[in-house]
């Protein structure tokens, strides 16, 4: 058993949050997570009900005052919680949370979570990844990538020991996913319109204006489709004017961030993905699959990687709106998928389980992780939270 301490951004609606949450659902290992600030609050809830909250902090401020925040409220946690692990899952605050956790003494093995490629764009984005990848070496840490698309990236970076790159897929509960989405395809409306669904936060690595243009292209050939856009994010406002001036904005609809995702997908047609090379490894086509969905998805590597070249999905050009209404309209057109692929896809899916995923991160610590002994004293009963 270990003692993890998980440390996040905020408690936002996507993928991040929810795989810790996932996380938190084996009982195996003594678990924790505090927040760095509580905005937006969409999934707080969720975590206050599992009684592992131990704090959210309001330390990301504007300016660089907020590192040292960080590290400040890192090093609190830690001293009151005694991680034998610290899981830092915004990497690019993860050095300033290890600076923390050494600054309080601990011993514990230092772990970032690395859900997306290294920056891009010099000379910012690679320098600010390589400034914190020594940083966190320099603290004895250790990144683990969530896929081999992203391990290659980082280790692709000039002068970054690959020793401190490690390799760990992201889960998802498959069993759990099926059932619900299951139940929702049962209760589903006879003779209810076709839907597509692309579940994604609202920002640049995610490409949903070619998803919009396709449903444009879609309504110029006569083909009758809703197209759900479950997220939230920055460019919410842009996209919403750009489905108006194509005038899909009646069968285009932005659901905003949802608790639902696996009824979503279960009383939708088919997953779509329109996204970018900016991509780790999207969990939620993990998700698609577990619910029993068909997949679209822009033949990017890391979304390559995630459906085995094409097996577990069809793959069409990235940022080519005319190929992906063509492979919407194909989906419309020949209806549900075939029930054995459907229970193959599934049993794809139910392979990557939490309990996989802690292992993996367990392993990639390794001789890292300190015997219980090693902790700065005797663990607490409990933080409150802020």
């Amino acid at each position: 058993m270990a003692r993890i301490l998980h440390v996040l951004a905020t408690p936002r609606a996507e993928g991040t949050p929810r795989l810790v949450l996932d996380w938190l659902a084996v009982k195996e290992h003594e678990q924790a997570v505090i927040f760095l600030a509580g905005d937006p609050p969409d999934l707080l809830a969720e975590f206050r009900a599992t009684g592992r909250l131990l704090g959210v902090g309001d330390v990301l401020v504007r300016g660089p005052r907020k590192f040292l925040k960080i590290s400040g409220f890192s090093r609190d946690h830690v001293r009151a919680f005694q991680p034998d692990v610290v899981v830092a899952w915004a990497m690019g605050f993860s050095h300033w949370v290890f600076l923390g956790a050494r600054a309080a003494g601990s011993r514990a093995a230092l772990l970032s979570h690395c859900g997306n490629p290294s920056g891009t764009g010099w000379p910012y984005g690679p320098l600010l990844t390589w400034i914190c990848l020594w940083t966190t070496g320099a603290c004895g840490g250790r990144v683990v990538a969530c896929s081999r698309y992203v391990k290659d990236r980082f280790r692709e970076i000039p002068l970054v020991p690959n020793s401190i790159v490690g390799l760990a897929y992201n889960c998802v509960q498959g069993a759990l996913i099926s059932s619900r989405a299951g139940e929702a395809r049962r209760s589903r409306p006879p003779g209810s319109g076709f839907r597509a669904v692309m579940v994604a936060t609202l920002e640049a690595h995610k490409d949903h204006a070619t998803l919009i243009r396709a449903a444009a292209l879609l309504r110029g050939q006569g083909v009758e489709m809703e197209i759900c856009l479950a997220g939230s994010g920055s460019l919410e406002p842009s996209l919403r004017a750009m489905a108006a001036e194509l005038g899909v904005d009646g069968s285009v609809k932005f659901l905003g961030a949802r608790r639902d995702v696996p009824e979503l997908l279960g009383t939708s047609d088919v997953f779509v993905l329109s996204t970018t090379p900016n991509e780790g490894r999207p969990g939620v086509i993990m998700e698609a699959l577990a619910a029993g969905l068909p997949i679209i998805a822009s033949d990017v590597k890391p979304v390559r990687e995630v459906l085995e070249e094409g097996r577990w999905g069809t793959l069409v050009p990235a940022g080519n709106a005319g190929a992906l209404a063509e492979a919407l309209a194909a989906a419309a057109r020949y209806g549900p998928p075939d029930k054995t692929r459907m229970a193959e896809g599934q049993a794809y899916a139910a392979g990557y389980t939490p309990e996989r995923m802690i292992a993996d991160y367990l392993d990639v610590a390794g001789r890292d992780v300190p015997a219980p002994a090693d902790r700065l004293g005797a663990a607490p009963t409990g933080a409150a939270v802020r």
